[in-house]
C-alpha cells in the first residue's frame, strides 16, 4: 500500500465528509485507503459516516468505545493501517482539513528520495487567510514550565468566572509587546513558513509519518488526552536521530483558522477540561525533556 489517510472523527460528519471528498478528488495515486476513527461521538456522525462510505472499499470507519483522546484515538488508526496495509506513508490529519494540491504522493515521493524523512508537516492555510503556526521550534524546560505557571494562573482566573475578560487583556498586552513595541517574538512560536526546513516541531492537524517512523515509535505518546502531542513527538523522532521536514511546497487547507473557534466563547467546564488537559500535556513534555 502506498499511502493510508487516518481521520480521527468526533462529532464532525461534515467536515469528515469533506476531507474525505478532497482526498478523493485531489490524491494521485488509487493505491490508497482512508481509515477513519470515531471518537465516541455523541451525536449521530458515526451513523452518518457509516452510510456515507459503505459504497467505498477503500475506506473504513472504526468505532472506538471510548473517547481516547487524540493521541491514543488517533493510534488506534495508525495500529490498524500498519497491521493491515504496511503503508509506505500514513498520514494523520484534522477532520477539517482539506487537500487542495493533486500532488501530493509525488511530493512526499521527492522528499523522501531526497532526507529519508521520519515525519513531514505541509504550508497550512487557514480559513481566514492566513498561513497556520508551522514549523516550531523545539521545546525548551524553562518555556513549558512558564506555560505550565499560566495554565494554573488561567485555572484560578477560569473558576471565579473572570476568563473572557482576561482574555481581552492578555490579547492588548501581546498586541502591544509584539506589534507595536516589536519585542522578540518568544522561541517557540512559529518559524518562517515559507522556508523549507528540518528537525522543526510540526503542527499536528497534518502529519506524514514515513515507514521509517514507525521502525522507531509506535505512533504518538498515549500519555496525552489533548494538546502537546506535535513537541512529545519531536522529541521522540530526536531520541532515535530522525529526521523532520517541513515542506511548504505541499499546500494543505485548515478550516480551523475561523475566529469563532476562539476559546473564550466556551462555557466554563468545558474552559477546565481544556487547562487540565493543558496542565498534564505541559507535565508529560517536562518529562519527556527532563529524561533526555
Amino acid at each position: 500500500m502506498k499511502i493510508v489517510f487516518i481521520i480521527l472523527n468526533y462529532n464532525t460528519f461534515q467536515e469528515t465528509k469533506d476531507c474525505v471528498l478532497s482526498i478523493e478528488s485531489k490524491v494521485d495515486t488509487q493505491n490508497y485507503k482512508i481509515v477513519i476513527v470515531d471518537n465516541l461521538s455523541t451525536d449521530d456522525s458515526a451513523d452518518k459516516i457509516e452510510k456515507f462510505i459503505e459504497q467505498k472499499n477503500n475506506m473504513i470507519l472504526i468505532r472506538n468505545t471510548e473517547n481516547l483522546g487524540f493521541a491514543k484515538g488517533n493510534n488506534v488508526g495508525i495500529e490498524y493501517a500498519k497491521r493491515n496495509y504496511k503503508p509506505q506513508f500514513i498520514v494523520v490529519l484534522n477532520s477539517d482539513t482539506e487537500l487542495i494540491q493533486n500532488d501530493l504522493v509525488e511530493k512526499l515521493d521527492n522528499e523522501y528520495r531526497n532526507s529519508e524523512f521520519a515525519l513531514l508537516g505541509p504550508l497550512i492555510l487557514t480559513a481566514d487567510g492566513r498561513c497556520d503556526n508551522s514549523p516550531h521550534y523545539p521545546p525548551t524546560v524553562e518555556h513549558i514550565q512558564k506555560e505550565l505557571r499560566t495554565f494554573i494562573r488561567e485555572e484560578k482566573i477560569i473558576k471565579r468566572g473572570l476568563y473572557r475578560p482576561y482574555c481581552g487583556i492578555r490579547f492588548l498586552r501581546n498586541l502591544v509587546r509584539y506589534k507595536i513595541l516589536k519585542k522578540d517574538t518568544p522561541l517557540h512560536r512559529n518559524m518562517e513558513f515559507y522556508q523549507y526546513q528540518r528537525q522543526v516541531v510540526l503542527q499536528g492537524c497534518f502529519l506524514v509519518f514515513s515507514e521509517k517512523a514507525f521502525e522507531y515509535i509506535k505512533g504518538f505518546d498515549e500519555r496525552t488526552f489533548l494538546y502537546y502531542e506535535e513537541p512529545i513527538l519531536y522529541l521522540s523522532l530526536m531520541k532515535h536521530e530522525l529526521i523532520t521536514v517541513f515542506d511548504p511546497e505541499i499546500v494543505i487547507y485548515h478550516k480551523e483558522g475561523r475566529s469563532t473557534s476562539s476559546v473564550a466563547k466556551k462555557n466554563k467546564d468545558k474552559l477546565l477540561f481544556i487547562n487540565k488537559c493543558f496542565q498534564e500535556s505541559a507535565k508529560v513534555v517536562l518529562d519527556v525533556l527532563k529524561a533526555i
